[in-house]
């Protein structure tokens, strides 16, 4: 380690190798069709491999080269080391035991934590311009277009962000109550939430009604018609649901319901669980998403103006990533700041100390519960207050 140092400070970051892998998987799954690595790859050399992709694999190279290892790892080598769990590669890496058992590639597609680690990336390339950002980047518009004010602007984001959490599948009919509600159009004519609308979902055609197996703890449709789903921390069973159509109807988009949908779950069932107590004191994703929830217990309606509390949901496959690019707005000046873990999370053995040990000395005056105790002392303070 200390002589790949030499070469290049963060060469011995097995962390930063795994960013840019998953940023190289991320890029070939957008511009190839189907589950690229379920079967055997065909590729035989670096020609036509994404620049993040290369630079993981030299990586690579690099720390064989160390450990005295005669011939160099190819492609094909990463590409099926990709679909084992991290602890079982057959170059050992620095990781935490957290993140021993995850993967980079899981049914042909690239996972969640693969999605995850190429989300963070630092250097600013192809690799990261996911569906994501363009979907994200309507939804402000869609929020801002439709509004004269800026408490309009945080209504509609609101609006539109949960519509995201509560329709893992969509209608036309609601695409059309969507734009009945939200009219602002561009140069051209067309409504800003329709653009919106069709960047985070996918048409399907159908005449009438359409009958679908979903899970019935998420809502996703399941693929394969079987469980798992595939959604973190989901243990639902199968249900059907029926969707009334005129002509179409909608599935999101893959990186829509990784980084949107899924995640939003345990946002949802915080805000749902505090409502009730909270009434207008409770502010769901404030400052349109600063942070995901703010609490107003004295109701002066000012952040740092009497007691508030500030909350940031996270669901991520590894800690030991989370806890590398875990910032505080400082935007949210709350009197208490909170890291919320989704409840699967915090209950996996080690994750808590892991992401702890990545934030030790960063990140200060955050405290990192689980969604089920930040409900409870959200509810126990504002009992307090009355």
């Amino acid at each position: 380690m200390a002589r790949l140092s030499q070469v290049s400070p963060d060469l011995s970051d097995d962390y930063m190798t795994l960013q840019l892998l998953a940023a190289g998987l991320a890029r070939i799954q957008l511009t190839q069709q189907g589950a690229l690595w379920s079967t055997p790859s065909p590729v035989s050399d670096a020609v036509g491999l994404p620049a993040a992709w290369n630079a993981g694999v030299t990586r690579l190279w690099w720390r064989a080269l160390e450990r005295g290892q005669s011939e160099l790892i190819g492609h094909l080598d990463v590409f099926h080391w990709c679909r084992l769990p991290l602890g079982e590669w057959p170059l050992p890496l620095q990781i935490t035991a957290s993140d021993a058992d995850l993967l980079l590639v899981e049914g042909g597609r690239p996972s969640a934590f693969a999605d995850q680690a190429a989300r963070l990336v630092l250097a600013k390339d192809p690799e990261a311009e996911l569906v994501e950002n363009r979907c994200y980047e309507l939804l402000i518009t869609s929020a801002e277009r439709n509004a004269s004010r800026e408490e309009e602007v945080q209504q509609n984001y609101v609006y539109l962000r949960g519509f995201l959490i509560t329709n893992p599948l969509a209608s036309d009919l609601q695409l059309h109550e969507l734009m009945r509600r939200f009219r602002a159009k561009d140069s051209n004519g067309q409504p800003w939430v329709k653009q919106w609308f069709l960047q985070a979902y996918q048409p399907r055609p159908s005449a009438g009604a359409v009958r679908m197996k979903v899970c019935g703890g998420c809502g996703n449709p399941l693929t394969r018609n079987r469980l798992p789903c595939g959604t973190p921390g989901c243990d639902g069973q199968p249900a059907m649901r029926t969707l009334e159509t005129m002509s179409e109807y909608y599935v999101q988009r893959r990186a829509v319901r990784r980084f949107f949908h899924d995640p939003g779950l345990s946002e949802q069932r915080i805000l749902d669980a505090v409502m009730p107590v909270l009434g207008n004191r409770l502010h769901a994703w404030w400052g349109m998403d600063v942070v995901d929830a703010a609490i107003d217990f004295d109701g002066t309606g000012r952040m740092g103006a009497g007691e508030w509390w500030a909350a940031d949901v996270k669901d991520h496959a590894s800690a030991a990533l989370l806890g590398r690019s875990f910032r505080w707005d400082p935007r949210a000046d709350a009197r208490r700041r909170f890291l919320v873990l989704a409840q699967h999370r915090f209950e996996r053995p080690g994750y808590v100390a892991d992401l702890l040990r990545e934030m030790e000395g960063r990140v200060r005056g955050v405290e990192v519960v689980s969604e089920e105790a930040f409900i409870e002392s959200v509810c126990a303070r504002a009992r307090e207050h009355g």
